[in-house]
């Protein structure tokens, strides 16, 4: 074999090494006291008092707003769950069905009147500096799919969506930063009956994905809680089938590419509640206390 022809072979025997072998590490390290509020932006609406109830009969929640004495206003919508967000320009009041994937808004101002009012083929997540995300999932394993949308408060405009090519998959949860759209979704696969976890991602338009992890059989229980920053992703998965197995633990992901660095399985048992990201850091909470991860990557 000549010169040439062995450093070909010596480059692709690295390649093949730097392929198998692993992108990262998770090191242990002390956990110190780290918070896992989650408190959206805004949850107070000093000059308002808001009361409302559910009416189980006709599937509805009814809202009693009121500004000072005088000034009260009463709005019914159809759903089973219902909330409300205020903002610096006024409340948002909310019904919803989650099984059906439709809510029902009303926007007011602050001396109660309407600004806009839209019904939505989706149910409302969590509010965040970005907006309201709200997401539509079909029943999991059916032919519908899931989507993720990022809405404007103040106007009901949408900002942003992220529609993951998933049939009959479920959202999980969803992170947005740095302009980016990151979703997790359990998707169910056959033959033979597998449930797996993924990592979708939207920046500029372009959609990425990434697999987690997977169990066989039916997800009977899957939560997938995502964080992330400006160079890393995680993810602090559960997945939980008809046969009583399950599987827990955290991966990290490179944040623009969702390269898969490092992974971390935790016992039966052990299962995530929250996960957050600091720096290099992850942090875990499970039902036995808080893990602390370092992560140590070249890329």
């Amino acid at each position: 074999m000549n010169k040439k022809k062995k450093l070909a072979t010596l480059g692709l025997v690295l390649l093949i090494l730097l392929y198998l072998l692993p992108k990262g590490l998770l090191i242990s390290t002390n956990p110190k006291d780290v918070s896992f509020d989650n408190t959206s932006p805004a949850t107070k609406c000093d000059s308002l008092k808001i009361q409302t109830y559910s009416t189980l009969e006709n599937f509805s929640c009814t809202f009693t707003v009121s500004a000072g004495k005088t000034m009260t206003i009463n709005y019914t919508l159809p759903g089973i769950s219902k909330g409300y967000v205020c903002t610096p320009e006024g409340v948002l009041l909310y019904a919803y069905f989650t099984a059906d994937s439709r809510s029902s808004l009303v926007f007011l101002d602050y001396n109660l009147s309407e600004r806009w009012r839209r019904d939505f083929p989706a149910y409302p997540l969590k509010y965040t500096k970005d907006g309201l995300i709200l997401v539509s999932n079909p029943i999991f394993g059916s032919v519908g799919s899931s989507c993720v949308y990022l809405m404007n408060i103040t106007t009901g405009r949408l900002l942003n969506w992220l529609c993951p090519d998933v049939l009959g998959g479920h959202v999980s949860d969803v992170k947005i930063t740095d302009g980016r759209i990151y979703a997790t979704i359990g998707e169910p696969r056959r033959p033979p009956l597998e449930t797996h976890a993924l990592i979708y991602m939207k920046e500029d338009g372009k959609i990425r994905k990434a697999g987690i992890t997977s169990i066989p059989g039916e997800g009977v229980g899957i939560r997938l809680l995502i964080d992330a920053n400006e160079k890393y992703a995680v993810v602090a998965y559960f997945l939980a089938n008809e046969r009583e197995e399950e599987k827990n633990g955290v991966c990290v992901f490179t944040a623009g590419s969702l390269r898969k660095l490092a992974c971390r399985e935790f016992k039966d048992g052990d299962r995530p509640l929250n996960v957050k990201l600091e720096g290099n850091i992850v942090y875990v909470q499970t039902t036995e206390g808080v893990r602390a991860y370092k992560i140590l990557s070249l890329w």
